[in-house]
């Protein structure tokens, strides 16, 4: 793997997974913004701030490699371009540098191959995402899609894609920059609604140099939903796209149809992680156990 990655993380009160999405990107990536309101949601209403970014600060950072970021943002699609930006610009043009040779300087500050998309609640397999990257490698697109699972309420309760297809830009050339949220073309989306519904082969895609992630070599473990009433409602009420919190959500999410996955097949890391109790369901746990599985 010879490819430079830098993950753009967004992360606002997400103190349950703020320290295994670092575990998991650290050996991968060249660097790692975390960028947060702090205290701010997106419509800047104050919020109380969890200790997320205690954590990050406190996150062992042997190599230099995390960059916190506060910045008062409105938007998740400008936060991201706006840290993508500022990556990409030649700002060390033109420098003396005191501490370093000019070599290590520029070393430093070279410019990404690719920027890794991320919210702090999707965790990567690390047993998978080397294989993920060198399948970029090899293919060498504008941007690439990876598929992601989604849990409810525990990470042994996953809902399958065929329930909901949750799909995005995880990987993306600097210079490429989202329109909205993880939205990087409307028109490679719209042209491709046209060639399904002439059930045409989809000529957007590779119009805009756009490929997905084949799902045996790699996906993303996404825990939006997991927790008790009291997360999710913490959860939605500071998204950037906020849902009104009341019990009939807490129902929608409770009857979603999910299959169950032993705790030992879940991803290493995922077993390894620091998560609160409820993330997982304490009879899976148990049965584990009695069949001597840890």
């Amino acid at each position: 793997m010879t490819l430079r990655i830098h993950a753009i993380c967004l992360a606002l009160n997400e103190e349950p997974f703020i320290n295994e999405t670092l575990k998991s990107l650290y050996p991968f990536c060249s660097g790692i913004s975390v960028i947060s309101q702090y205290d701010r949601d997106w419509y800047r209403k104050p919020i109380a701030p969890d200790s997320t970014a205690s954590m990050v600060l406190d996150f062992p950072d042997p190599e230099g490699k995390i960059h916190f970021v506060v910045r008062r943002h409105q938007d998740e699609a400008a936060a991201r371009n706006q840290e993508m930006l500022s990556l990409v610009d030649n700002f060390t043009k033109g420098i003396v540098p005191f501490s370093r040779s000019k070599e290590e300087i520029l070393e430093v500050y070279k410019t990404p191959d690719y920027f890794l998309i991320v919210d702090a609640d999707e965790i990567y397999d690390t047993s998978t995402l080397k294989n993920i990257i060198d399948y970029l490698e090899a293919n060498k697109p504008r941007g690439m899609r990876v598929l992601g699972y989604n849990y409810v309420r525990s990470w042994n309760k996953r809902v399958p894609s065929e329930v909901v297809y949750f799909q995005h830009f995880g990987f993306i050339k600097p210079g490429v920059l989202f329109k909205e949220n993880r939205i990087v073309s409307f028109n490679e989306r719209r042209l491709n609604k046209l060639c399904a519904m002439m059930k045409l082969p989809t000529l957007g895609s590779a119009l805009y140099g756009f490929i997905d992630c084949p799902p045996e070599i790699g996906v993303f473990h996404h825990g939006c939903w997991l927790g008790d009433d009291h997360r999710l409602k913490r959860k939605v009420t500071i998204s950037g796209h906020p849902q009104t919190w009341d019990a009939s959500f807490a129902e929608w999410v409770d009857s979603m149809k999910a299959v169950s996955v032993p705790t030992n097949e879940l991803p290493q890391n995922i077993q390894d992680g620091n998560w609160p109790s409820n993330f997982f369901e304490h009879e899976s746990q148990s049965t584990l156990l009695a069949q001597g599985i840890s």
